[in-house]
């Protein structure tokens, strides 16, 4: 319920006028009082026993004397018996001389203005000679007297001329007592306004307690608190000290229990105001449990002076440590500028100067000062308590200021927050609503507010929030709930943050994230999901074959892992494009998933999509799990039928493709017992697929995994040959086919191997490509057969076109290009002498600047030749894009001349084509007399292959080249 900080302004400036006014009227009534006739007695010591009269000889002697004095009067007189005094506690007797002619006749009344006497006895010798003796103090209580006064006082006898009177104070704490003499009607007036002034000041106090409860005390506001406690026990401490509850309060402790009740007063103070200083000051870590402590050990002081003068002394001493650190730390803030520190510095020094003011006049400096001095400490006490009420509403004030801003961006925030607040008791009923901004609920706040959710939503959906509220409230922490509401048509996703707010309500946060679900949705997919295919990628594939790996493992079962790559499928993304591949990649993936066997499956487990059997590790690279498979036929039955369903035709624009696959089959756990090795031996099983031709599928031999070991082994046997210069160059030579003249010279890279002897390029060149060493094994044959025609050259030999083949990967380096003319230049021979043989996949990447670069060369002299040209996709407009000169006709339409028709036709075709398009034309792979007389007759220029020559090493080669030409006749070839 929100506060009128209005009305509690009000409050404050009405409560503090009438402050005001009590204030003047305590200072006023005095003043206006008739002129008295009271003044401070003229004392002398006649002993002093600090720590008794049964300690000091003088005090027992004297006693003594005033006993059997008072005990053996004169004639007429009374026989009076002195009282007996505590022999422990201190005491002090003086003699004070009353001036007759002030008095005369009349009575005159002496009192102690200090009420801190246990007793307060008055010794004299009236007019007739008789003694006469008088006892009051706190000793003694009030109903035995006829002036309610809260000072020790006696009313005298009429007093001879120069008569003297001896008073004696006990516990008196080890001060001056300070004795007044006034007449009776005096006393009367002055007891009067002091009861005046103290129910004023009782009022004054009791007003400043309500104020403080005004600002909260009772509801945990410290510094409020510490105030409201201050200024009960100052009450308390008034109450004891002048007396007010043994005159008015039937039921107030006896006078045996006053020292106690005045040593829990004052030590009540002493908490009151370091409790305030600690609150007012924000005190923190350290230094508050240093100030507290000294707080504390001054009130122990000060109660143990209870039964021992020495503990009021010590509190004082303490008490004045306490006081001056305060100072200290007033400082720093006081100049800081903060109104409620100087506010309470000065409340802190007003209680300092009166209590300062009020020992110097009683501590025996022997200065006459006013008799208001007396009051000094009560006055001071009551000034820091006007003060500090100033300082408490100026800070609370600031307090309640900022609060109430703070309120205000709360709310603000609230009404911004796109989420629906709810408060909710323990039952469920709902008591309070906060409708979103600008958002639609599930429910609106007229439908919810009074009734419990169970009337209004769905019986699971309150079930699951009334499960949380109990949970919250039992636990005291917070607690998250999510919930699902149709809404608009479609189901909503809910977060229910159940926070609680005392012990039987809670406030509910309740925010959508259905957004948020669709998102963690879409990552999720994209974590676990292949985005071209739809299909789990790798990661998913792992988690769940581990999964499943488990399970064979408790269940004894088998697994049989399949690993699929499609054949050629880098040549179709290369010919067609990549978009023509991805639409491959999709329509496969299609295909899989709606024919391959329920009982195959690769998913993350917990998206529960068992319907997904398939999986796409990246590029053209797929695998199927098949679970609980219990022979290995059954998983080579699966690859057949996957072979059988990617082997139909895939449309693809307007070209019909057909797609094959090489399948490796692992199985667990006869072929590996962990998702690692059996992926290894699934994909080594693949690759052996491959080898054997493509299109089919292998199951995984322990002997594969040699193979693939001897292939890694080759590769660095490779690296190393490249390093330690054991691969030579052998020359093939190309003929004229109309007279045998060596037109051209191909360089073919052969490997002599320490141990292997001389290894064949197809063992080695394809492992190089696949590790990338074909590129420094191809910058080698470059330069070597430079370096060869120069050293032709240099020995007077006429050298044609030397042709170097050159592989897609070599182009694909970024410095390759400018590598060639690097080496051209460096062996210094013409750049004419040179003819790259590119493979016909090359001409489908249309780069510009590959393509400009070629044309670099060609512009140095450089040659161009395609190889094997024939077997890719290539087209007549692709040729036309790049610097081509030379086609060579694949050997494997060359090896079915003449017999067979489809080859020789192809082979007519690309001669005739070629012819137009002002290209040569080499015919590779010519064995027989027929291939020779069928190309001859089909006017193919160049020829070359073992029927003219094998490859030959540089000295042989050379010898050759010395001849110019080679015979065509039957006799003459291979000579």
């Amino acid at each position: 319920m929100k506060k009128n900080h209005g009305m509690m302004r009000v409050m404050i400036k009405r409560i503090c006028r009438g402050l005001v006014l009590l204030a003047v009227i305590a200072l006023v009534i005095p003043g206006a009082w008739p002129e008295t006739s009271t003044f401070s007695a003229r004392l002398t010591t006649l002993w002093d026993a600090p720590q008794g009269p049964g300690r000091s000889d003088d005090a027992s002697r004297w006693l003594t004397r005033l006993r059997d004095l008072l005990s053996r009067p004169g004639a007429g007189c009374e026989d009076l018996e002195l009282p007996e005094l505590s022999l422990t506690k201190p005491a002090r007797a003086f003699q004070i001389k009353v001036e007759h002619e002030r008095f005369g006749d009349r009575s005159p009344i002496v009192y102690l203005q200090e009420p801190i006497a246990e007793f307060f006895i008055v010794v004299a010798t009236d007019v007739n000679g008789c003694p006469w003796y008088s006892i009051s103090g706190r000793g003694l209580p009030f109903a035995q007297r006829d002036i309610v006064s809260p000072f020790p006082y006696a009313r005298l006898p009429p007093l001879p001329q120069g008569a003297t009177i001896t008073a004696i104070v006990q516990d008196y704490k080890a001060i001056r007592p300070w004795i007044m003499i006034t007449d009776e009607a005096s006393f009367v007036r002055e007891n009067t306004v002091l009861w005046v002034g103290l129910g004023a000041y009782t009022g004054i106090l009791l007003m400043m307690i309500v104020v403080a409860l005004g600002f909260d005390a009772y509801a945990g506001s410290r510094v409020a608190l510490a105030y409201a406690f201050y200024c009960a026990a100052l009450q308390v401490w008034l109450v004891q000290n002048f007396g007010v509850g043994s005159a008015f309060v039937p039921f107030w402790p006896g006078p045996e229990y006053f020292p106690t009740l005045q040593a829990i007063s004052v030590a009540g103070v002493v908490l009151g105001i370091g409790f305030a200083v600690i609150e007012f000051l924000q005190l923190r870590g350290r230094v508050r449990v240093a100030i507290g402590g000294f707080v504390l050990l001054s009130a122990l002081c000060f109660l143990a002076s209870a039964w021992h003068p020495a503990g009021y002394r010590a509190g004082a001493a303490v008490l004045s440590v306490l006081a001056v650190a305060t100072i200290v730390l007033l400082v720093r803030g006081v100049f800081k500028g903060d109104t409620s520190l100087r506010l309470f510095t000065l409340g802190l020094g007003a209680t300092m100067v009166g209590g300062g003011v009020q020992a110097f006049s009683v501590v025996g400096s022997g200065v006459e000062v006013g008799r208001l001095a007396a009051f000094a400490f009560p006055i001071g006490s009551l000034l820091q308590a006007a003060f500090w009420l100033a300082a408490l509403i100026v800070r609370l004030r600031g307090e309640h200021r900022e609060l109430h801003e703070l309120e205000g961006q709360q709310a603000a925030i609230m009404w911004a927050m796109p989420d629906l607040i709810l408060v909710i008791d323990r039952q469920g009923v709902c008591l309070d609503y906060k409708q979103p901004y600008a958002t639609r609920f599930f429910v609106a706040g007229g439908e919810l507010v009074g009734k419990n959710v169970a009337e209004v939503l769905p019986t699971e959906t309150a079930g699951t929030i009334l499960r949380g509220v109990e949970q919250a409230l039992q636990r005291g922490e917070l607690q998250s709930v999510f919930i699902d509401l149709p809404v608009d048509g479609g189901i909503h996703h809910y977060e229910a943050r159940i926070a609680p707010n005392g012990p039987s309500k809670v406030v509910v946060v309740v925010r959508d994230i259905t957004l948020q679900k669709r998102n963690e949705e879409k990552i999720r997919r994209l974590a676990y999901f292949d985005t071209l295919t739809g299909l789990p990628n790798r990661q998913s594939f792992l988690e769940r074959l581990d999964r499943e790996l488990l399970r064979a493992r408790r269940t004894s079962s088998r697994i049989a892992l399949l690993f699929l790559d499609l054949d050629g499928f880098k040549r179709i993304n290369d010919t067609l494009g990549h978009s023509a591949g991805d639409c491959l990649l999709q329509t496969v993936a299609d295909r899989l998933q709606e024919r391959l066997r329920a009982g195959a499956f690769i998913a993350r487990p917990a998206l529960d999509e068992s319907g997904l059997h398939f999986a796409r590790l990246g590029g053209d690279e797929f695998t199927v799990v098949l679970p609980d498979v219990d022979t290995a036929e059954a998983a080579c039955v699966v690859a057949q039928r996957i072979q059988e369903l990617l082997g139909r035709a895939v449309l693809i624009g307007e070209q019909e493709i057909a797609v094959t696959s090489s399948i490796g089959i692992a199985l667990f756990p006869d072929d590996g017992d962990d998702a690692a090795t059996l992926l290894k031996h699934a994909d080594t099983a693949m690759y052996y697929a491959k080898e054997q031709g493509r299109n089919n599928w292998q199951l995984y031999e322990r002997t594969l995994t040699t193979r693939t070991t001897a292939r890694l082994a080759l590769e660095g046997d490779i690296r190393k040959g490249l390093e330690r210069g054991e691969f030579r160059l052998f020359y093939q030579p190309q003929v004229r086919a109309s007279d045998g003249t060596i037109v051209g010279v191909e360089a073919l890279v052969r490997w002599q191997h320490p141990q292997q002897g001389l290894v064949s390029p197809a063992l080695f060149i394809p492992v190089a490509e696949e590790s990338g060493l074909i590129i420094p094994l191809g910058e080698w044959v470059l330069n070597a057969a430079c370096s060869q025609v120069r050293e032709w050259q240099q020995r007077g030999v006429s050298v044609p076109r030397v042709a170097v083949n050159v592989s897609a990967r070599q182009l694909g380096a970024p410095d390759f290009l400018d590598t060639v003319a690097a080496i051209i230049v460096a062996a210094g021979v013409a750049a004419d002498r040179l003819e790259l043989e590119l493979t016909e996949s090359i001409l489908m990447d249309p780069e510009a600047e590959r393509i400009q670069g070629l044309f670099r060369l060609r512009a140095m002299g450089v040659h161009f030749s395609i190889d094997d040209f024939g077997t890719g996709y290539s087209s007549l407009s692709y040729i036309k894009r790049f610097p081509i000169g030379t086609l060579k006709i694949d050997q494997s339409f060359i090896h079915g001349l003449p017999q067979h028709a489809d080859d020789a036709g192809i082979t007519t075709a690309i001669i005739s084509m070629a012819r137009g398009l002002d290209l040569d034309v080499i015919a590779e792979g010519v064995e027989t007399r027929e291939q020779l007389d069928f190309l001859q007759r089909a006017q193919c220029p160049k020829l070359q292959g073992y029927l003219f020559s094998y490859p030959l090493p540089p000295d042989e080669m050379e010898a050759l080249l010395r001849r110019g030409c080679i015979s065509l006749s039957p006799e003459g070839a291979r000579e």
